[in-house]
């Protein structure tokens, strides 16, 4: 016991010079010395960024472990521990992996915390409360337009749609949004994925659609995505007239006014709120260059 004491002693006497140390040391050195972590946790996240590296954010284990630089049976420990946490999923069909219900998690709090999130949706809810209906706030994702927000501002509309959900670009409004004021080279690899995959819309009608949303500043959609519901959709944009958002609202189908101006008006009037507050000016406004 009194050997116990006495080593006790001499510990804490180390752990007080080693902290006097340290604080006698400047700020500089402190800064060029690693700081102290858990070389498992920086392992992997290894296993995890070379996830999300591999081609659409979906691989095997055998890709996973050479992104990451480790043996298959190490990765594999790994991946079986991010999806016990809901960081990981495995998909039953194929047994592939991508990220999971945590990681959506993750990092919507993450993009919460941009400015431009915030400020859309202040005047996404006051949308959503003015017209009594739900409200969406979509950006442009690896996958295309990906639903980061969702509000209901009245009686709430049962649909297979959720925070998270990935919209098809040519069906949505959202997506016809985001074709209409992006370059082609932004969405030309998802519009052929998915031209192959579902049915498409004719490019010369697609580019008709595509002009007159330019024109009118909105896109409408009723039943393609899902049946029964209707939506509009206007753009935001930042102060490099970049577009960096889509709001929306949905309705159903069977409401005869959803579609009238005054509804269409107050969508474009709180997305221009939005862009204004991002910086952007209308045209007429900006002074010459």
């Amino acid at each position: 016991m009194e050997r116990q004491a006495k080593s006790v002693r001499v510990t804490e006497l180390e752990d007080d010079h080693s902290d006097m140390s340290a604080s006698s040391k400047s700020p500089r050195d402190v800064a060029q010395k690693p700081r102290k972590s858990i070389q498992s946790v920086e392992t992997g996240v290894r296993v995890l960024e070379a996830l999300i590296s591999c081609p659409g954010g979906c691989a095997p284990l055998r890709d996973i472990a050479a992104g990451a630089e480790m043996s298959r049976s190490q990765a594999h420990r790994y991946l079986q521990a991010y999806i016990n946490t809901g960081l990981v999923q495995q998909e039953p069909a194929d047994g592939r992996y991508s990220l999971g219900p945590t990681a959506l998690k993750i990092g919507l709090s993450a993009l919460s915390r941009l400015d431009v999130i915030r400020i859309t949706t202040a005047y996404l809810r006051q949308l959503a409360d003015d017209l009594e209906t739900t409200g969406l706030l979509s950006i442009w994702g690896d996958y295309g337009p990906t639903i980061i927000r969702w509000l209901d501002g009245g009686v709430p509309i049962a649909t297979s749609l959720h925070v998270g959900s990935v919209l098809p670009i040519q069906h949505s409004s959202a997506g016809l949004v985001f074709m209409a004021f992006q370059p082609l080279p932004a969405y030309k690899r998802l519009l052929e994925r998915e031209r192959a995959a579902r049915t498409s819309i004719d490019e010369i009608e697609l580019q008709a659609m595509l002009t007159e949303i330019r024109r009118q500043g909105y896109a409408k959609v009723d039943g393609q995505v899902v049946p029964g519901l209707a939506a509009i959709s206007v753009p935001v944009f930042d102060m490099q007239e970049k577009l960096i958002a889509v709001i929306g609202v949905l309705g159903r189908m069977t409401d005869e006014k959803f579609f009238c101006q005054s509804n269409i008006d107050k969508v474009q009037a709180a997305a221009l709120k939005a862009s204004n507050a991002m910086g952007w000016q209308p045209e007429e406004m900006r002074g010459d260059s």
